[in-house]
């Protein structure tokens, strides 16, 4: 009888444990596909040259850029606690990124290039704050206006790590996209990692 009694038990929290490391891979795929899909959001925004788009895809709006202008203006009539500033200057540091981004990449991407997320991984850094990177493959359709990298190849499929930092700034989940230094001084230096030549 005691046998049986720990084999219930066993299967029991068995059980339990199975079905919340479920719970918790079903979450962790809903966030990556999230994650994933404003991204992609984020990339045609630069592609089509749509600051709206990109501004979705950060969960960013003008009028809040525009607030955190004013309030960080009038800190001193606002009376802003150190937590207040740091959203707002979050705020602006991520409409100021959308514009230098937008201007960057866009050459990378014109009309008849395709781009897909070939991995996204993600994890939870101090502070409630989440970095995922995206692997983003670039294929350029039209050797025309494909970019060429620093040796003077043409390139046909690169690959673009794009990074994504999100955090909360006033209770609103905001996305930071962007690239790491030591990725970025390789696209300003067209060191790409190319996956194929024309």
């Amino acid at each position: 009888m005691r046998t049986v009694v720990q084999m219930v038990v066993f299967i029991a929290v068995s059980a339990f444990i199975f079905g919340c490391n479920s719970k918790n891979s079903a979450e962790q795929k809903a966030l990556l596909d999230n994650n994933k899909n404003l991204a992609i959001k984020f990339l045609q925004g630069v592609q089509d040259g749509d600051k709206n788009k990109m501004y979705e895809a950060a969960n960013l709006t003008k009028e809040i850029v525009d607030e955190s202008r004013q309030r960080l203006i009038q800190s001193g009539q606002n009376k802003l606690t150190d937590q207040q500033r740091s959203d707002f200057e979050h705020a602006l540091r991520i409409s100021g990124n959308i514009d230098f981004i937008g201007k960057k990449i866009k050459m990378m991407m014109p009309k008849s290039a395709t781009f897909e997320i070939t991995q996204t991984k993600s994890k939870e850094l101090p502070d409630g704050v989440r970095r995922t990177d995206h692997s983003t493959k670039i294929t350029y359709g039209n050797k025309e206006e494909a970019m060429q990298d620093k040796t003077g190849k043409t390139v046909k499929e690169l690959m673009l790590p794009l990074l994504q930092i999100s955090r909360t700034v006033n209770g609103r989940a905001i996305n930071d996209f962007s690239f790491d230094n030591k990725d970025f001084e390789k696209l300003a230096d067209k060191d790409f990692q190319v996956v194929s030549y024309y």
